[in-house]
């Protein structure tokens, strides 16, 4: 903004006129808050709703990646059955030249 337009905006603010809060606001607030009923009786049928309303299923996307990564932690956890692991290592190593050693 240019100081112009500032100088207008300080103006139409100052010529504004504050109405100050009338003299039984907190009173007339109290009174209102007093009439309302601060305890209400739950059924058995609402609890329950309510207790399955904040433990719902996310969105089936993050249902899927969150199973899709458990079946990789799964995986790459699990021993395997077959214990070839010498036979693999040497599979493995074979396709590298002498010079090439493992990373």
């Amino acid at each position: 903004m240019s100081q112009n337009e500032d100088e207008k905006l300080e103006a139409i603010l100052r010529q504004r006129r504050v109405e100050p809060a009338s003299q039984d606001l907190a009173t007339r607030i109290i009174l209102k808050a007093q009439g309302l009923p601060q305890i209400r009786n739950i059924s058995l049928w609402q609890s329950v709703r309510q207790l399955f309303a904040e433990f719902h299923l996310p969105a089936p996307g993050y249902v899927l990646a969150s199973a899709l990564i458990l079946g990789m932690i799964v995986g790459f956890t699990a021993t395997p059955e077959n214990t070839n692991e010498t036979n693999a290592q040497i599979a493995a190593q074979s396709f590298l030249s002498a010079d090439e050693g493992p990373l």
